[in-house]
């Protein structure tokens, strides 16, 4: 005997809602990787920039050594430190910048130029 009622269908509505939570968790997920992401470049950027930062202050501060303090040696900056070593004609920078390191050539053509023009402003400023 039926009353009308149909039986055959008892889980479709826990079901859905398993399937709505799994969707809004991988929505969830997606947002959350996507924002860390974003983040994570956002910081990387910033770090690399200040190295070249350091990197410009360091090649100016690199004309003021004497001949042989310009073969190798360390600066220290408020936020990391420049190792240098002059290898053959090309001058080899380490920068250590907040856990992470950066190596930067400058080649004798680039340290030409930075020394003449170096020579030039010096000539320019009165002190």
């Amino acid at each position: 005997m039926e009353n009308g009622w149909k039986t055959e269908h008892k889980a479709g509505i826990l079901l859905s809602t398993l399937l709505l939570v799994a969707l809004i968790s991988l929505l969830s997920y997606s947002v959350l990787t996507h924002h860390f992401i974003t983040a994570t470049a956002a910081i990387k950027t910033e770090r690399l920039y200040r190295a070249k930062t350091m990197r410009e202050l360091f090649l100016v501060y690199y004309f003021t050594l004497s001949d042989e303090k310009q073969q190798k040696g360390t600066v220290e900056f408020s936020n990391g430190s420049c190792q240098f070593e002059k290898e053959q004609k090309d001058l080899k920078l380490l920068i250590e910048l907040e856990k992470q390191n950066f190596h930067f050539t400058v080649s004798e053509t680039e340290l030409t130029k930075l020394s003449q023009r170096f020579k030039d402003n010096k000539k320019s400023v009165s002190y």
